[in-house]
């Protein structure tokens, strides 16, 4: 079996957690779903991902409760269930394993936490005035990455542009869409995850080494950025420390997304890039 084919099942494994963190993990459908036996599953998520199936889960599901702790009015109590813990002295001790401080510290001091450090969310304001817009479902074709945002964006829109050109996809109409999966305050460098991403339906196999994906229609907050890819993660920290607590929003429960502008940035300068940033708010 070829690396590509392995690569696309464990894809649609991580794609399926990903999407039902609220769910009770259920292995043997898991293991159907990557088309393994049981035993075989575990030994190859774990070489695939770097982390067993629960291991994964509960990362995600504690990185997501910072969020909860800095955005939301839900009790420890609340958030310690929806992370999968049945007190809160349990998620306490995990929460602390991974962060190196208390969830109670976290939102008590509204600060950002690194896994390995806490810095404080920086003071001032900024002038931001998202549109506020209500969208379809976007069916999406992708190519995933991981590593520092830097390094994992070049390297999946390179393998998505191949396949697109070589099979005549690309026309004007065509939306260039990335998905961050992961707060890089929040996860280890060689564990960020990102979706390089077009708004069509096709050719998603294991032979393609893409897969397929569907953004939830909805209310999102609509930013313009302006500049270099590699400031993007300042114009973030500027809507969730700044903009989203004065604002009457909350959160919803879906990943951010960016709609490229730039046909081909290797031919604008840095900061002539246009970027529009997704928010899903309810």
């Amino acid at each position: 079996m070829s690396r590509e084919i392995l690569v696309q099942r464990i894809s649609k494994v991580v794609s399926f957690i990903e999407n039902h963190l609220d769910s009770e993990l259920d292995v043997g459908r898991l293991a159907d779903i990557a088309c393994y036996s049981k035993f075989h599953f575990h030994r190859l998520f774990c070489a695939m991902v770097g982390e067993s199936v629960y291991a994964f889960k509960k990362r995600l599901l504690l990185e997501r409760s910072v969020r909860h702790l800095l955005l939301s009015e839900h009790s420890l109590t609340e958030i310690a269930f929806r992370c999968g813990y049945d007190n809160q002295a349990s998620f306490n001790k995990a929460f602390r394993k991974q962060f190196s401080c208390a969830p109670g510290q976290v939102r008590k001091l509204m600060v950002h936490i690194g896994t390995n450090n806490i810095k404080a969310v920086p003071q001032g304001s900024i002038d931001m005035k998202p549109e506020i817009v209500d969208l379809q479902d976007i069916h999406l074709i992708c190519a995933r990455a991981t590593g520092t945002y830097a390094e994992a964006a070049p390297q999946a829109w390179a393998k998505l542009m191949r396949f697109a050109y070589s099979n005549r996809l690309m026309n004007n109409k065509v939306q260039l869409i990335g998905i961050p999966r992961d707060d890089p305050n929040l996860t280890e460098p060689d564990r960020i995850r990102y979706d390089a991403c077009l708004d069509i339906e096709t050719g998603a196999s294991a032979e393609t080494g893409l897969h397929q994906h569907v953004i939830p229609g909805g209310r999102y907050a609509k930013f313009l950025h302006k500049g270099a890819y590699e400031n993007l993660q300042q114009t973030y920290g500027a809507i969730f420390n700044q903009w989203l607590p004065e604002s009457r929003h909350q959160l919803r429960d879906v990943p951010s997304f960016e709609r490229y502008l730039n046909r081909d940035p290797r031919r604008t300068k840095p900061e002539n890039l246009s970027t529009e940033i997704y928010i899903p708010v309810a």
